[in-house]
């Protein structure tokens, strides 16, 4: 009976507050959410505060009200953080809502989503990657292929064909037939260097399987494809010198992007604890590939530096 009350309690409240959005009362009705937070997360009723702030934020955005809604959902994001609030697939959706409802260009969206990968990260290594699916679908929409394929690198291995067919389309429309290989290449070499070899395996199989512009079997016609075959199977071998001679024999290939040698070496310390790092891979875009993609948006900054810094700690101990 008491609980039946309680969320009866929150329930009107929210209709109480929804009315007065919908009414107009923008600065009265914001007060109020805000107030109520406080008194809600003082007395420690953290469920009706997070149900409080994802309804408010949700509904000044619905309202183009985006200053309003950025506010609330930095406290939203700042309460799931705080309070080590438990994931669960309704709340995943909720925040996944109202990464939506954000306009493209808008602050909030780089303010709120790094918020959510730093909480999620407490309970997955590299966020939730339905959240990250999500993410990689929006900007996919919105033809920001560099922070689209970013979200990518983190998903489970289901959503590496998600991956590949982004990879296939971009390489389709913005790259040369002979730059077909880059493309693939910077994406394998990324999921290595965050030892995700069935992720790298699976995305260079579906990539060149499915892509209208290659010949779809081992030898390939493209080096740099070629490269890669070879230098999984080294991994699978466990055997760095085989890695090390397939570096120095594609050389000319791989020299076309600068980035590639770091990820190599970055590759050698996380398989073959052989220190030729500087230190972890942040997952960024060499020249030519930041040309292929375009400039990102800075949403998975903060995320992006968190993860390196813990992979950096982690190396240190060892």
């Amino acid at each position: 009976m008491s609980h039946r009350r309680q969320t009866g309690g929150i329930e009107r409240t929210l209709e109480k507050l929804k009315r007065n959005v919908q009414n107009g009362n923008y600065y009265e009705a914001f007060q109020m959410y805000k107030s109520i937070y406080h008194r809600l997360a003082g007395e420690r009723k953290l469920d009706d505060s997070v149900k409080l702030l994802v309804s408010g934020t949700l509904l000044f955005l619905a309202h183009g009200q985006e200053e309003n809604g950025t506010e609330l959902s930095i406290l939203l994001g700042d309460h799931l953080l705080n309070h080590h609030t438990s994931p669960s697939s309704e709340l995943n959706d909720k925040l996944i809502e109202i990464i939506r409802k954000f306009d493209k260009s808008s602050d909030g969206r780089q303010r709120f989503i790094p918020k959510v990968f730093k909480w999620s990260k407490m309970y997955t290594e590299h966020g939730d990657p339905r959240i990250h699916k999500a993410c990689a679908e929006m900007y996919l929409l919105e033809t920001d292929y560099a922070t689209c394929c970013t979200h990518c690198q983190y998903l489970d291995l289901d959503g590496v064909e998600f991956y590949s067919q982004t990879l296939i389309e971009v390489s389709r429309y913005r790259a040369l037939k002979s730059e077909l290989g880059l493309i693939i290449t910077w994406a394998v070499l990324q999921f290595l260097t965050m030892k995700r070899t069935e992720h790298a395996r699976r995305v260079f199989k579906l990539y060149t399987s499915r892509h209208p512009m290659l010949s779809t079997a081992f030898p390939f016609e493209e080096p740099l494809l070629n490269f890669i075959h070879f230098f999984i199977s080294a991994i699978d071998q466990h055997n760095p010198d085989l890695v090390k001679m397939l570096r120095e024999k594609y050389k000319k290939s791989l020299d076309r992007d600068p980035s590639f040698s770091e990820s190599i070496d970055k590759i050698l310390w996380v398989y073959f604890k052989e220190r030729e790092a500087v230190g972890p891979s942040m997952g960024g875009l060499g020249g030519l590939m930041q040309s292929l993609f375009g400039p990102s948006t800075s949403d998975m900054e903060t995320f992006e530096n968190a993860n390196a810094r813990t992979v950096s700690e982690n190396t240190d101990l060892d």
